[in-house]
C-alpha cells in the first residue's frame, strides 16, 4: 500500500458509539492466521446504543453469557452468531458498563484477496459485503468474543490516513422488531464505496467529511 499503518489507540474507542461508528469508516482491519494475512478497509458500520436502544442486544441492561463482552471497556470484540450461521463482528465502545457497540457490516478488500476468495468463493464486489460475508472472508471465529482488539494476536486495526469524501447515513438493516428505534439513521458508509450492503436513495443523507 505504501502508507504508514498506525494502530488505533484505546482512546479511539472510548468515545460515544456514533462517533466511533463514523470514524471507523476508512480504517484498515487486518486478520492474520496460519493461512496468511488478509485486510479490508472498513466501508460500512452500524451503531448500537446500549440499554436504551431496542435493537441492541444489551437493551434494558440485559447481560448474558453472550452479551457480557458488550459491558467491557471500549476496544473489546463482541462476536455473535446470527441465525445460527453467520458470525458478526462488533467493536465495543465507551467506558466499562456502558454496553454500546459498532457492527462492522462491510469492507473493501485490500490484500489477501485470493485467500478471502478461497474462503468465500464469491466475486470481488460481494466478497466482503455484509457482516456475515466479512467475517467468513476474514475467518473471524466466535471464540474471539470478549478479547481485546488492541492486544489481539491475530486481529489489528489501523489508520493509514484515508479519509472518506462523504459519509452516508441511513436506517440499520434487519432491526424492524425494534419499533421506533428501527428508524434511527445509525448505519454509516463511505459514500464513494461500492462495498456497501444497501444504499437506500429515499432514506440516505450525506454528512460530509469527518475528523478523527
Amino acid at each position: 500500500m505504501g502508507k504508514k499503518l498506525v494502530p488505533l489507540s484505546e482512546e479511539f474507542f472510548l468515545r460515544d458509539v456514533w462517533t466511533v461508528a463514523k470514524t471507523l469508516l476508512g480504517k484498515v482491519l487486518v486478520v492474520r492466521s496460519s493461512e496468511g494475512e488478509a485486510a479490508v478497509r472498513i466501508s460500512e458500520t452500524e451503531a448500537y446504543g446500549g440499554i436504551h436502544d431496542r435493537a441492541c442486544h444489551a437493551y434494558g441492561g440485559r447481560c448474558t453469557k453472550r452479551t457480557a463482552p458488550m459491558f467491557a471497556r471500549g476496544g473489546t470484540l463482541y462476536v455473535y452468531k446470527c441465525y445460527g450461521i453467520h458470525n458478526m463482528l462488533n467493536l465495543v465502545t465507551g467506558e466499562e458498563g456502558n454496553p454500546c457497540a459498532v457492527l462492522i457490516r462491510s469492507g473493501e478488500p485490500l490484500w489477501g484477496v485470493p485467500l478471502m476468495m478461497q474462503r468465500r468463493k464469491a466475486p470481488l464486489e460481494r466478497l466482503t459485503v455484509g457482516p456475515g460475508a466479512l467475517t467468513a472472508a476474514l475467518s473471524i471465529p466466535l471464540a474471539w468474543s470478549g478479547m481485546s482488539a488492541l492486544t489481539h494476536p491475530e486481529l489489528a486495526l489501523y489508520d493509514d490516513g484515508y479519509v472518506p469524501s462523504t459519509i452516508g447515513e441511513g436506517r440499520r438493516i434487519g432491526v424492524e422488531y425494534a419499533g421506533p428505534d428501527a428508524l434511527h439513521p445509525w448505519r454509516y458508509w463511505i459514500g464513494e464505496s461500492i462495498f456497501v450492503s444497501h444504499k437506500s436513495k429515499k432514506k440516505t443523507t450525506f454528512v460530509g467529511k469527518i475528523c478523527t
